[in-house]
């Protein structure tokens, strides 16, 4: 082949890509694109099939139904259009950790901490990562980093998360009780009123009462001041102020959005007073049923509902002749041994009112 050949090939090569693209470019600006794809199902224009983002149901060209491709990406059902709509952005996280397959060494994560939203600013922090062979100076950063990424005002609120996540743990809260009692208490922490000593420690206690008045598994303020190893009088103090406060917080709301507490029964307290006392089943349910009759009778209202309950707890013991003292219900309801004695008094005299025959015939 002659040189002179070589270089016409070569010159219709560059003036062929030039018309390529110069066609390309006019397809994808033309106006009537849309027309031709409707009213020429075969025709082979030269087109784009990629489209920029946006919100869409139908097809911009052909009007047919979109649908997700296995890729993921939206597609055009209609077989002569096929438009892929290339738009779909992941808001997930970003990881470089491949299963069972990977084998690298270091951390896969290239996201952040998951954001708190009672901790805004802590949240939209960045983090230093460092491994053993990283210099001081590095080190020196990461700590400043460290120090600099929470204010004091969210450094102490998070102290007081973490205390109360804590405690509430050790006494066996649920975790759906934990998260209620922290977001009450950022509500009252925020509240302008200023708490030392063991009035803070009160109030941050009666996030935890709050919460289980909230979902409906009252505690009494003794049993709070036990899981946060406070004073009686501590707590119950904490607690009337953080009511007091919620109060406050939500006095110009509307009664749909405001705190609903629920009422203190005494069959609130029956089932964890039995578990305690390693009652069976049966006998639990008997307890519930006479509070419940009491609560509907209104038999007892000079008594509180967890003293009720340490009654009625003694009484069945009593009736099914169980190796229960009143000491036993005593350090089980934290209820003194002479208010025990006096309800048993009480439902002694009204046995054959509240208690089936059935029963009374079974443990007679």
């Amino acid at each position: 082949m002659s040189k002179e050949g070589g270089t016409k090939r070569r010159k219709n090569t560059v003036i062929n890509r030039k018309e390529l693209w110069s066609i390309f470019d006019s397809e994808i600006n033309s106006k009537n694109l849309g027309d031709d794809v409707k009213n020429n199902p075969n025709s082979k224009t030269l087109e784009c099939i990629y489209r920029a983002s946006g919100n869409r149901d139908f097809c911009e060209y052909c009007e047919s139904i979109l649908a997700f491709s296995d890729e993921g990406f939206l597609t055009c059902t209609n077989k002569t259009c096929g438009i892929i709509y290339k738009d779909i952005v992941d808001h997930s996280a970003e990881w470089r950790y491949y299963g069972a397959d990977d084998n690298q060494n270091s951390d896969p994560t290239r996201c952040g901490m998951p954001i708190n939203p009672l901790l805004e600013e802590s949240s939209y922090g960045c983090k230093v990562l460092c491994s053993g062979a990283m210099s001081y100076e590095m080190r020196k950063i990461r700590r400043y980093t460290e120090w600099q990424s929470m204010p004091y005002k969210e450094k102490s609120q998070y102290d007081e998360f973490q205390f109360i996540t804590i405690m509430s743990q050790n006494a066996g809260m649920p975790k759906m009780i934990i998260d209620d009692a922290v977001r009450y208490h950022k509500k009252i922490s925020e509240y302008d009123m200023t708490f030392r000593g063991d009035n803070r420690d009160g109030i941050i206690a009666a996030s935890i009462y709050i919460s289980c008045r909230i979902n409906n598994f009252p505690r009494t303020a003794k049993e709070i001041a036990n899981i946060f190893h406070l004073d009686v009088t501590s707590a119950t103090k904490g607690c009337k102020n953080a009511l007091s406060i919620i109060n406050n917080i939500e006095k110009d709301m509307d009664n749909k959005e405001k705190t609903s507490f629920c009422k203190t029964k005494p069959e609130a307290f029956i089932e964890r007073f039995c578990s305690k006392l390693n009652l069976n089943n049966e006998l639990t349910k008997l307890c519930q049923f006479i509070s419940m009759k009491i609560e509907k009778l209104n038999i007892m209202p000079e008594n509180t509902p967890h003293s009720i309950a340490a009654g009625v707890v003694y009484f069945i013991s009593q009736l099914c002749k169980l190796n229960v003292s009143k000491r036993d219900v005593k350090n089980v309801s934290e209820i003194s041994e002479v208010t025990i004695n006096k309800c048993y008094k009480k439902l002694e005299k009204l046995k054959e009112q509240l208690i089936p025959e059935v029963i009374l015939k079974k443990y007679s």
